[in-house]
């Protein structure tokens, strides 16, 4: 298996499918992988985000299935309450346009509020559109943005700007989990 990746990893078909399948695993890091490759000509820009945006449309419609899946079980649905099950559907039907945003905008909602989706029954077709409309945004203001500092890095930096933005995002991670552990030890006191 590496020795086919090595040796297939600079085909475009093979880029642009891990694009693809790159949201059902971390959207961020796909966008910011697309619009690497965009900047530095590897894919042009629009088969990037092309792949980007179907990737996060499809993703996003597995966790709404996941979550129709989970509300077809008869132990999930008992062990939630119908009550809580119809207070839940009165408020998606209310708020979905909101729901999706929010899960859009805001880390670590997505999965809950898209499953919840499912599970509650929002009509898939209106959970497509509105998820679609704002993928649609929400991919390519992104994708633009790191796209322009891809540029920036790689014309200010070179050869160097490939370190530079690995070493990036590690800092982000590890800051992340710094601010993550005082958050909680602050929760604590």
């Amino acid at each position: 298996m590496q020795d086919f990746l090595i040796e297939h990893a600079g085909n475009p078909a093979i880029q642009l499918a891990a694009l693809f399948i790159g949201p059902f695993i971390l959207e961020e890091a796909a966008l910011l992988g697309g619009a690497t490759l965009a900047a530095t000509g590897e894919l042009s820009a629009a088969a990037a985000l092309l792949a980007l945006y179907l990737g996060i449309v499809v993703s996003d419609w597995f966790v709404y299935g996941l979550g129709a899946l989970a509300g077809r079980s008869a132990r999930v649905r008992a062990l939630i309450g119908e009550h809580n099950i119809a207070f839940g559907r009165r408020m998606l039907q209310r708020g979905a346009l909101a729901a999706c945003l929010t899960a859009r905008l805001v880390p670590w909602l997505l999965f809950p509020i898209f499953a919840g989706c499912g599970f509650l029954g929002t009509g898939f077709w209106r959970f497509a559109a509105l998820n679609a409309v704002i993928a649609a945004v929400y991919t390519n203001a992104l994708f633009w943005s790191l796209y322009g500092l891809d540029l920036f890095l790689f014309a200010w930096l070179d050869v160097w700007a490939w370190p530079v933005i690995a070493l990036a995002v590690v800092a982000l991670f590890v800051f992340g989990r710094i601010a993550a552990k005082r958050y909680a030890a602050r929760e604590k006191l």
